[in-house]
């Protein structure tokens, strides 16, 4: 009987790899060949593989393999980096700083074409180009390996010009809790209000208590889509807000009332009737107009009725 072989030679001269034995013997330089093959599903389980070793050789072949043509081999790359932990995290985070890490990762005769990508809430994307690829995938696995290190580097991606790997960081980020609070609050004062939305989008998402004063402050933005982006915020923060939100109805600025209302509205919680009645009488006939409409809603929440779910604003 024949020793079995890590792999066999075809008649056309292609190695065709035995993955269950290379990892058996932990050949490592074996698993790595083996993500050259040209079968898909020889590439999608040496990169399985090699996630069970927990070295530093096996990082570079696996964040090339985040360029492979199939999501297959990519998400098994992707699975394997989160499980080298520590070994993956500066590799990784070079990626998100640097745009022309990538190239170092493709081969000479890699060819191009777009690939889908799947993100936060099952989007996807039509990427371009591997590098591009890398780069995103490289943001969702430092979201799940949670490595405090990476946290500065994914809020300064949320600035990069890249659309793709600014929505991937904002799901990473919010993984962080309450690690990524502060420097979320820091970029609140960037002068660019696309940014400032963007983050206050990420701190809602955090649902961290330490987030609401910051969120509070924006609703004073003196852009309106900021303002809204802290109003829908709070809202996803729930009773957390409730009370900063009550007080934000008696603020000086018309406008932070006006939002104010509008999230107790969606959170719906009852200790908000007082305050909302209060603006009511207080308030112009918009600010009447939105309270009245917040007691409304919780009222018939209260009563077991079924608000339909919409986007918060200060109507």
């Amino acid at each position: 009987m024949e020793q079995e072989s890590s792999f066999i030679e075809e008649q056309q001269g292609e190695r065709r790899f035995n993955i269950d034995l290379l990892r058996a013997e932990e050949d490592i330089d074996g698993l790595i060949e083996a993500l050259g093959s040209g079968d898909g599903l020889t590439r999608q389980r040496a990169a399985l593989a090699l996630g069970d070793f927990g070295g530093v050789k096996e990082v570079d072949p696996l964040i090339r393999a985040l360029g492979d043509p199939l999501t297959a081999v990519r998400e098994a790359a992707a699975d394997s980096l989160t499980l080298l932990e520590g070994a993956s995290v500066e590799p990784l985070i070079e990626l998100i700083e640097n745009p022309e890490a990538s190239g170092k990762y493709e081969e000479p005769t890699t060819a191009g074409g777009q690939a889908t990508v799947t993100g936060p809430g099952g989007q996807t994307w039509e990427i371009e180009t591997r590098r591009d690829l890398r780069r995103v995938y490289a943001a969702a696995i430092l979201g799940e390996i949670g490595d405090p290190s990476a946290v500065e580097s994914l809020i300064r991606a949320l600035k990069d010009p890249n659309d793709d790997l600014r929505c991937q960081a904002t799901g990473a980020i919010a993984k962080f809790g309450r690690g990524s609070v502060e420097p979320l609050t820091a970029m609140l004062a960037d002068p660019d209000p696309e940014v400032r939305t963007v983050v206050l989008g990420v701190l809602g998402d955090t649902g961290e208590a330490s987030a609401v004063a910051a969120l509070i402050g924006a609703l004073h933005d003196e852009n309106t889509d900021v303002r809204g982006a802290a109003a829908g915020a709070l809202f996803r923060m729930g009773d957390l807000a409730v009370d900063p939100l009550i007080g934000a109805t008696k603020d000086a600025d018309r406008n932070v009332r006006l939002y104010a209302a509008g999230a107790l509205k969606y959170i719906g919680n009852p200790r908000a009737i007082d305050a909302l009645e209060a603006l009511a009488r207080s308030g112009d006939a918009e600010e009447k107009s939105v309270a009245e409409d917040a007691i409304e809603k919780i009222r018939m929440v209260q009563s077991g009725g079924v608000v339909e779910p919409s986007a918060p604003t200060s109507r």
